[in-house]
Parts: structure tokens; C-alpha cells; sequence
């Protein structure tokens, strides 16, 4: 019976030392060496990007904290500012040349009234005269007069104008006396006494 147990302890041992010593190391060098390609290969797909896959942004360059803001463009210190377009007594843009407000003089209130043509009689068109001048008068509305009746203080001056011949602008005292007749005809045209008198600022017959 002893020699029996022997036997088995013997076998069972000698079968321990065979497993672990031989077969063992054998059967891990070949697990090894099959699955090491295996692990190549899966950490070489992890490393290189999938092709096809999108690329990872990149990252921006970080700013430098001191940057100094963009700066403006320098300015002309000698630029003039825009000039505002004259006005006239309403506060409106001058029309037709004529100056903005009345301006107080020592004989009173002066306003502009700027070209004003007409044809001589008897030239048959050949012959015509052009004046300017200025309304002078007590009132210190008369720019707002003559700006708010304008047309009928033009027409009336054209009238006048248009009645002498070139003989009558030529004569002694012709001036004098056209100043005078505007005047006159523009106190009818206002059915007042604002204009005190003309003065003629230009005169010129061609």
C-alpha cells in the first residue's frame, strides 16, 4: 500500500515539474509570439490618424499680453473743416446768389439783390442790360421782405429796366434816375414804404 502512495506522490510531482519547467515556458513563448504582431499592429492604428478622419484644428499661437493696439491713422492737423453753405435770412441755403440776412449799416438795413437782366427796347433783342444792387431800408426784416417776395420784386425791376432804350441808359443822370423808379416800384409791389433807397452794385450793357 506505501509503495502505491508512492507511486502517485512520485507521478503527481514528476507531472508538477514537467508542466511548470517544459510545457509551460514553451506554450508562453509561442502565446508571446503570436500576439505580439497583433500589439504592433494596434498601437501603430492608434498612433497614425485614420485616413479620412478630420485633422485636429490647430492650436493658435498664444498672444503676447504687452501687444500694443493697432493705431490710427494720423489725422492732417492742418485739414480746414467743411465750410457750411450760406444761408439766407430763414435759415435756408441762399438761392440765386443772394447774401444771407440783412446787414446794418449806418444808414440802415441793407439787403442784396444780385442779377437782374432785361432786354432794351427798340434792339430788337440785340441789346441787353444787367444790373445788381442793394435794397437799403429802416426795417431789419427787409431781407425776409425781399426773400418772401422775391419773384414780384424781380418782375417789377425787370419792368423798369426793359422801358429804357440804350439812349436812356447812355444819358446824364440815367443811373439816378433808374434807381429811383425801382424803388418806387418795389414800395407799390410791397404796398409799403420798406425800401428807402437803391443802390446799384453793377451795371452793364451789352
Amino acid at each position: 500500500m506505501v509503495p502505491l502512495i508512492i507511486a502517485i506522490v512520485a507521478s503527481t510531482a514528476i507531472s508538477f515539474v514537467l508542466v511548470k519547467f517544459v510545457f509551460a515556458p514553451g506554450l508562453e513563448k509561442k502565446i508571446r509570439a503570436e500576439l505580439t504582431p497583433a500589439e504592433e499592429g494596434a498601437e501603430g492604428a492608434a498612433t497614425e490618424p485614420a485616413k479620412g478622419a478630420p485633422a485636429a484644428p490647430a492650436k493658435e499661437a498664444p498672444k503676447d499680453s504687452h501687444a500694443a493696439p493697432a493705431k490710427e491713422a494720423p489725422k492732417d492737423s492742418h485739414a480746414a473743416p467743411a465750410k457750411d453753405a450760406p444761408k439766407d435770412a430763414h435759415g435756408a441755403p441762399a438761392k440765386d446768389g443772394l447774401e444771407k440776412g440783412a446787414k446794418q449799416t449806418k444808414g440802415g438795413w441793407e439787403y442784396g439783390f444780385p442779377n437782374v437782366v432785361s432786354n432794351l427796347t427798340g434792339s430788337l433783342g440785340t441789346k441787353y442790360v444787367k444790373v445788381s444792387f442793394t435794397v437799403l431800408s429802416d426795417d431789419k426784416n427787409i431781407g425776409d421782405i425781399v426773400e418772401e417776395n422775391k419773384s414780384k420784386l424781380k418782375d417789377a425791376a425787370i419792368r423798369v429796366l426793359g422801358s429804357r432804350s440804350l439812349a436812356d441808359m447812355e444819358s446824364s443822370g440815367a443811373k439816378n434816375v433808374l434807381c429811383s423808379e425801382i424803388a418806387a416800384n418795389f414800395n407799390k409791389a410791397l404796398n409799403s414804404n420798406s425800401v428807402k433807397q437803391i443802390f446799384l452794385t453793377e451795371f452793364l450793357i451789352q
